[in-house]
C-alpha cells in the first residue's frame, strides 16, 4: 500500500507540474481563443488527472519500466502540444 502511495504521488507531481507548464504555454501563446483547438486541449487536461492513478495502479513488477515510460511520455506530450497546436492554428 506505501508503494502505491508513493507511485501516486509521483505520477501526480510529474503530471501535474507538465500540466501546469502546458497550461501556462498554452495562455502565452493565445491558444485559448482558438475555438478549434479548445477539445483536444480539454481531451487532454482530463487525460493528466486521470493518468496518475492508473499509471500507480499499473505500475507493479513486470509493467513498472512501462509506468514510467509512459508517465514520461505523457509529461514529454503535454509539454510540447503548445507548441505543436500553436504552429497548426497558425498562432
Amino acid at each position: 500500500m506505501v508503494g502505491f502511495i508513493v507511485r501516486l504521488i509521483g505520477y501526480a507531481l510529474l503530471l501535474g507540474l507538465a500540466s501546469r507548464g502546458a497550461q501556462t504555454m498554452w495562455m502565452q501563446y493565445g491558444l485559448e481563443d482558438v475555438r478549434r483547438l479548445q477539445h483536444f486541449h480539454d481531451v487532454g487536461v482530463t487525460g493528466l488527472l486521470v493518468a496518475p492513478l492508473v499509471l500507480a495502479l499499473l505500475g507493479v513488477g513486470v509493467l513498472r519500466s512501462v509506468a514510467v515510460f509512459a508517465g514520461f511520455f505523457l509529461a514529454g506530450a503535454a509539454l510540447t502540444a503548445p507548441f505543436v497546436c500553436a504552429r497548426v492554428a497558425g498562432v
